[in-house]
Order: structure tokens, then C-alpha cells, then sequence
């Protein structure tokens, strides 16, 4: 009988359902054995990168109960032929505090506190036989968490296995308390004698009873906010050896899409598909000393779901799921109501595509002030990626087209949020569907430039050209008809803002466009004689631009496809456009 087909993962966590359901899994067990070089150990990828299932496999790999199923579960993986001395050899406490929620400080504490209380009662009840009935008799009848730890550690049997710890989103909550609740409150969760800081320090001081602690997270940041540094794990996150710990590679995404059209349930093009996917997920590199890039699994899976579903590639390529977990940062760039010097360094990454900084490892809240504290959250939340790398210094890229879009979200919720602007997005959106089928781009530029010049006149920091640049393509991007790109790279010089048609999706597109934006300064005029010097300056500039092959081919330029180029000179003095023009 031929095999029967599996199933999509999208959405599954738990590894017992995933190889139950026989649903489809990429086999990176091989990384097992430099798992365990380490006792203690902090591991780090933004949201929905496969975390949760990494810590479900290793709790049935590692877990002394689960032995009878290793066969069951491992059957076929690299980690079945070759297992280690740890396997199945350990009792597993396993925290999940994706589950502790809250709206406020009392509420969050008080969650936390049942789910600890929980996870005891739920481990003292599978592993009775190795603690004895009198005590685990003696921890249950204790009124918090810390006291039945406390009766676990000290009186777990010299011949019993020891605890491995194992934590799956341990900043979950103390993320969104701080998006909620601000700053002061996230500091009293983490900081004096809350009961979080007094959690990791009983961890800590309970390495007789715990030889192992695994904590999945986004940031370092609660951590050493609990800790006041990594002294209980040690940060694995830019490993060179695990930068596909969690994450598929090109091979694995190709080799993906063809099991499922030989099975007949991916009838789309396959080339296309993995251009969409790379553009709009992939592009993650986790190492300065890897230069392998992985792709979102989630997103990927997600994709191949809705295209399945649909018989056709999604129109939205934008999780909103995703979308509405990264809404919530926002608050990091208003402070009092007005817009940060972290606001600064978003613009300097939108308006130029890139930054460079230092990748700090390790960096309390109080710290974000610092430009690269700032951007190294934001490299930890996949917003940005390693680019270019030198010896003291790392170039910080946006990855993918969904990481721009969320960017350019933060930005135009800063304007509106801070400055009282009306961003005129459904009005923008619409304007830029016309000009991507008909060619009228004055519109969409003159609604860009009225949201624009309230933004910049409402503004507290300014930095000329690059803010102009900056808030422009944010203003552009409410629409995934015509994606907007600074600093593109076209026929050896960079253009200060493409708008790329995206065909793949919308195939009725005919109109894309390269702008070139020029500055003038407060003071000066737009005479005549400037005029005329401007727009030489950009007439050359976008004739060179222009005259890239390889941006005829991928955008299917006349004469040999459906795309016309449309060339536009903005001259702005401050936030008021005086000049619009087509070349």
C-alpha cells in the first residue's frame, strides 16, 4: 500500500501529536548531542519559530517515563540510530508560560503562581514512585509553589534521577505585562521581591536536585532583568551549530513543496511558491559565524495550508495572528506620548534598509535608551536579521517582506499615535491599487505628503532627508499591491524608494515605480535654476536605475512584459512636498 500522505503541521506543538498525526517534520535531532554540551541554557528565536515543539521533543527524549515510546516517537530520526547517555534518563519539570496571562501586575502574579503550583502538582503525580508517597504526599499539602519546591529539592532521594528543567516561553508574560502595563510595572515584576526574580533564584539554588535547565524565549532581556545577568544559562541563541536548530533551509522548503505536488496536494507552481515564501518569510541568519539562512516554519506551513485550501496563492501573505503579537510593541518607541530616540533608529532602518551596531547578548530594559540595546531587542524579535558581519560590529537587515511591513506598522502608529496624524491608510491603499493598474500615481504621492507634512510638523526629533525617506515608505506600504523598498539596488547605484510590483500575487499589475527624493533645507528656495539642477540629477539617476536587467526581469518591464515604469522626482523642504514630477 503507498504510504499515506502527511498531514500539515500548522499550528501542532506537542511532538507526540505531530508524529501520531504522522504530519510532516524536518529531522534536526542531530543537533541533540551539542544540546547537551551545556547544563544551563537559554535558547532564543522570535515568535513562532518552532520553539514549543523543540522543547516537546527534547521533554519526551529526556523524560524517564517516556522511555517505553522512544521507538513510538523517534522511529526514522537521526537521534533514534545514534541516542545519547541522557536519553530517557531524567525527571522533567516543564513550565509553559505562554499560559500565565493577565491585565495587570496582582492578576499576572497570581497566574503565575497556579501555573508553577500546577506543573509541581502535575510532576509529583507522574513520578511518584521516584520521590517516595510521604513526600509527595508533604508537597502537595503546601500552600505556594516556592514551599513545595522547596520539600522536593531537599528531600529528592540520593538514587533518584535528577530534575531536568524545562521552560517554553519563559518571557511570554513579562513581555506583554510591559506592553500593557508600561515600564514601572514590568520593572516590579522583575526586579526587588517578585516572585519571578525569587523563582529563577530557586532554580538556581537548587543544582543538587536539578543538573539541567532548558529556557526557550524572544529576548534575553526579563532574563537578566531577574538575574541581573546570565549567571543560571548560558545564551545559545547565535551558536553556529544550532542556526538551524529551529528553521528550514532552501533545501528543506524545496524539497517540502515537491513531497506535496508528487502527492498531488500542491498543484501550484512550485518556483513561484518558493518566491513568495523566501520574500515574505525567510531570510533569518542567527549566527555571525553561519551564514545559512532559515525561513519562519509556522508562516511556511501556514502558507502551504491556505494555498492548499484555496487551490490558489493568498492574496493577504501576512499572518494576522503574527501581525497582532507585534502590534503590541509599539509602546517601545512613545514615551509620555511623544516619539523616542528609539523611533530614531526604526527610521534609520527603514529609510537606509540596514544598520550597524553592535549585537549586544545580554541587556536590561533600562538599557533600551541605547541605540544598540534598542536594536538588538529588535534583532531578537525578527525584525531585523545579521546582514554583513566585521570584527566588533554586525550589519542589522529587515529580512523579509512581512518583517518591512511590521516596521512600517510601528511607524505609522508612531505618527499617529504620538503626533495625532491620520495616516489615511484604507484612502492610501486604495490610491495605490489604482496606480498599480493605471498608472495615476499623483494620488497616492500627494496623500503620502499630506500625512507627511502633519507628521513633521508635529515631531520632537528630525533628521531631514532620512525621516522624510523613512516616513514615505512607511506611508507606501499599507498595500501589498506595490511594495515599497529604500535604498534598492539597482544597476550598481541605490535608488531612494522602489515600488515593486507584486506580481506574483496580483498578476493584473501593470505599473511600478523608482522614486528618486530630494531635500531641501528650511532656509532654502526652490528656485529656477535648482529646479532644473534637481531634476537632472534625478533624470540621470533614474536612467541608470532604469537601464538594471535584472530589475526588468523581476519586474516584467515593457517591451518584454506587462510592467510600465513609472519615474518620479519628490523634492521635499522639510515635511511639504514642493515638487512632483514624472521623468
Amino acid at each position: 500500500m503507498p504510504e499515506t500522505v502527511k498531514t500539515n503541521p500548522y499550528g501542532i506543538s506537542d511532538f507526540a501529536n505531530l508524529r501520531n498525526s504522522n504530519a510532516y517534520f524536518v529531522d534536526r535531532t542531530f543537533l541533540f548531542p551539542a544540546l547537551e554540551q551545556l547544563h544551563y541554557q537559554l535558547f532564543l528565536r522570535p515568535r513562532r519559530f518552532g520553539k514549543s515543539l523543540l522543547i516537546s521533543m527534547m521533554h519526551y527524549y529526556y523524560d524517564i517515563n517516556s522511555a517505553d515510546r522512544f521507538d513510538e516517537l523517534f522511529g526514522g530520526t537521526w537521534l533514534h540510530e545514534h541516542p545519547t547517555d541522557n536519553k530517557n534518563k531524567f525527571l522533567i519539570m516543564h513550565f509553559d508560560f505562554s499560559e500565565v496571562r493577565g491585565e495587570n501586575l496582582a492578576e499576572i502574579q497570581q497566574k503565575f503562581e497556579t501555573n508553577c503550583r500546577l506543573t509541581l502538582d502535575g510532576f509529583v503525580n507522574r513520578y511518584r514512585k521516584h520521590i517516595t508517597n510521604q513526600v509527595a504526599d508533604l508537597i502537595q499539602k503546601q500552600p505556594t509553589f516556592d514551599e513545595g519546591f522547596k520539600i522536593l529539592k531537599e528531600n529528592l532521594p540520593v538514587k533518584a534521577p535528577r530534575i531536568f528543567i524545562l521552560i517554553d516561553e519563559y518571557d511570554n508574560f513579562s513581555n506583554r505585562l510591559l506592553a500593557q502595563a508600561g515600564e514601572q510595572v514590568y520593572r516590579e515584576l522583575c526586579h526587588g521581591t517578585g516572585s519571578f526574580k525569587g523563582f529563577f533564584a530557586m532554580l538556581k539554588a537548587a543544582n543538587a536536585a536539578i543538573t539541567n535547565i532548558f529556557l526557550t524565549g524572544v529576548s534575553p532581556m526579563t532574563l537578566d532583568d531577574v538575574t541581573s545577568g546570565f549567571n543560571i544559562a548560558e545564551n545559545i541563541s547565535q551558536d553556529s551549530r544550532l542556526s538551524t536548530l529551529c528553521g528550514f533551509t532552501h533545501d528543506d522548503i524545496r524539497t517540502c513543496l515537491d513531497y506535496y505536488a508528487a502527492a498531488g496536494q500542491f498543484p501550484l507552481d512550485r518556483e513561484t511558491a518558493f518566491s513568495l515564501v523566501t520574500d515574505w518569510y525567510d531570510h533569518y541568519r542567527f549566527s555571525e559565524d553561519n551564514e545559512l539562512q532559515v525561513i519562519n516554519p509556522a508562516l511556511f506551513f501556514g502558507f502551504l495550508r491556505r494555498s492548499s485550501v484555496e487551490s490558489h496563492f493568498p492574496r493577504e501573505m501576512v499572518d494576522e495572528n503574527l501581525r497582532t503579537d507585534y502590534y503590541k510593541l509599539r509602546h517601545l518607541v512613545i514615551t509620555n506620548g511623544r516619539l523616542n530616540g528609539k523611533f530614531n533608529a526604526l527610521e534609520t532602518v527603514v529609510a537606509e534598509g540596514r544598520v550597524t551596531t553592535k549585537l549586544i547578548r545580554s541587556f536590561r530594559e533600562e538599557t533600551l535608551t541605547k541605540p544598540e540595546s534598542f536594536l538588538s531587542l529588535l534583532y531578537y524579535y525578527g525584525m531585523v536579521t545579521i546582514g554583513d558581519t566585521s570584527l566588533s560590529n554586525v550589519e542589522l537587515v529587515i529580512p523579509n517582506l512581512t518583517m518591512r511591513q511590521f516596521i512600517s506598522d510601528f511607524l505609522r502608529h508612531g505618527y499617529a499615535d504620538a503626533c495625532q496624524v491620520n495616516p489615511r491608510a484604507t484612502e492610501l491603499a486604495n490610491a495605490l491599487e489604482t496606480m498599480a493598474i493605471r498608472g495615476t500615481w499623483r494620488p497616492a504621492v500627494e496623500l503620502a505628503a499630506m500625512s507627511l507634512r502633519e507628521t513633521i510638523s508635529a515631531r520632537d526629533l528630525l533628521d531631514g532627508e532620512k525621516t522624510v525617506q523613512a516616513a514615505l515608505a512607511a506611508l507606501l506600504a499599507v498595500s501589498n499591491v506595490l511594495i515599497p523598498h529604500t535604498e534598492h539596488n539597482a544597476n550598481c547605484g541605490f535608488a531612494d524608494l522602489a515600488l515593486a510590483p507584486m506580481l506574483t500575487l496580483f498578476p493584473e499589475i501593470r505599473y511600478g515605480a523608482l522614486i528618486e527624493v530630494k531635500y531641501l533645507s528650511s532656509k532654502e528656495k526652490l528656485s529656477a535654476v535648482a529646479k532644473r539642477k534637481l531634476l537632472a540629477e534625478a533624470t540621470a539617476q533614474l536612467e541608470q536605475y532604469a537601464a538594471d536587467r535584472h530589475l526588468a526581469r523581476e519586474w516584467r518591464l515593457r517591451p518584454d512584459g506587462p510592467v510600465t515604469l513609472i519615474r518620479l522626482c519628490l523634492v521635499f523642504r522639510g515635511g511639504e512636498l514642493l515638487l512632483a514630477q514624472e521623468i
